[in-house]
């Protein structure tokens, strides 16, 4: 979903009729971020229904799931985000796919090598919020991050509207 928010329409010639727009371009990133948020959020609304489903035959420890589809949409908001600073960056959404996967990858792998690394890997941060535990830094982590590359998304896309 977000590896195609830019990158076809650059392909498809439709990305000058979103930087001639009256719209800014902050608010046109800021759009596409959200709407991809919903539909996450979307998602994890109907997934409650399997809760139900599950309180019907036992307990369902409600502080825990709610902690955990907390930190289920950090990790995702920070997906949507290195997702679409990809897409931004090239013309292939093929190419923002892999760049995206291989990012994540990446920062999975890297803390088995080095603990220097342990800090940087988002799948390793996300693995608290499963237990019903909400560190403070890795949320903190989460949202800078996806700030971070919506910031720079802005800026590739800004410097493509004004060489234009």
């Amino acid at each position: 979903i977000t590896m195609r928010m830019f990158s076809e329409e650059k392909k498809n010639g439709t990305e000058q009729l979103l930087l001639t727009s009256p719209r800014s371009v902050t608010s046109i990133v800021l759009g596409k971020f959200f709407a991809a948020v919903a539909v996450i959020l979307i998602t994890l609304v109907l997934s409650i229904i399997y809760a139900v489903i599950i309180s019907f035959f036992g307990n369902v420890y409600v502080p825990t799931l709610i902690i955990t589809m907390l930190g289920f949409l950090l990790v995702a908001m920070a997906a949507i985000s290195i997702g679409m600073l990809a897409s931004s960056i090239t013309e292939n959404q093929i190419i923002a796919g892999v760049i995206t996967i291989g990012f994540f990858i990446l920062t999975w792998f890297l803390p088995q090598f080095s603990s220097i690394f342990t800090n940087f890997s988002l799948i390793n941060m996300f693995s608290k919020f499963p237990t019903g535990q909400i560190d403070i830094a890795d949320t903190v982590t989460f949202v800078t991050f996806t700030i971070s590359c919506i910031l720079l998304t802005i800026i590739v896309m800004q410097r493509r509207k004004s060489v234009r």
